[in-house]
């Protein structure tokens, strides 16, 4: 991997006036308008960071949220909160299946929802054993964490559709 590491020490994280995250490296330039994103946002959410400006330009990287200061690290995380906005599923009720695609009813940490997603061998897919992604239509992802902490009438409509 080839980044370039921002120091996570002298590097200032602060919101602008407007409201975005602004990124301070300093002797070399300030980011307006930063986002974050996740080099790999499951096997390792708070590691590889990348950084990048309004103009979509890269500022740099940081290796481990953990190395901010507790005041950067929670507005990175914010950061990385909105963007990946990622609902666990808790609970399925229901999944009916018409014309080619499917709409289940959910229960998930953030509340109660019905999700419309393409055929289920398109909607879903397992990213580790056990632990599954589903997408629905608008490209909204909902992860199934652990299909053994599902109830079993909730295990049983899974595994009947998929």
């Amino acid at each position: 991997m080839d980044f370039n590491y921002l120091d996570p020490h002298s590097t200032v994280f602060e919101i602008g006036p407007d409201g975005t995250l602004r990124v301070i490296v300093p002797d070399d330039r300030c980011g307006l308008r930063v986002d974050a994103f996740r080099a790999f946002p499951l096997s390792h959410p708070e590691e590889y960071i990348v950084l990048r400006d309004g103009n979509n330009k890269e500022i740099g990287a940081l290796r481990d949220v953990k190395e901010l200061p507790p005041q950067a690290a929670s507005l990175v995380r914010e950061q990385l909160r909105r963007r990946y906005f990622l609902p666990r599923v808790t609970a399925i009720y229901n999944i009916t299946e018409r014309f080619g695609s499917s709409v289940w009813e959910l229960e998930t940490d953030r509340g109660r929802c019905t999700v419309t997603t393409k055929a289920m061998n398109e909607a879903v897919a397992e990213i580790e054993s056990g632990r599954y992604l589903i997408t629905d239509v608008e490209g909204n992802r909902y992860e199934v964490q652990s299909l053994e902490s599902l109830d079993r009438d909730s295990r049983a409509r899974f595994l009947g559709k998929y």
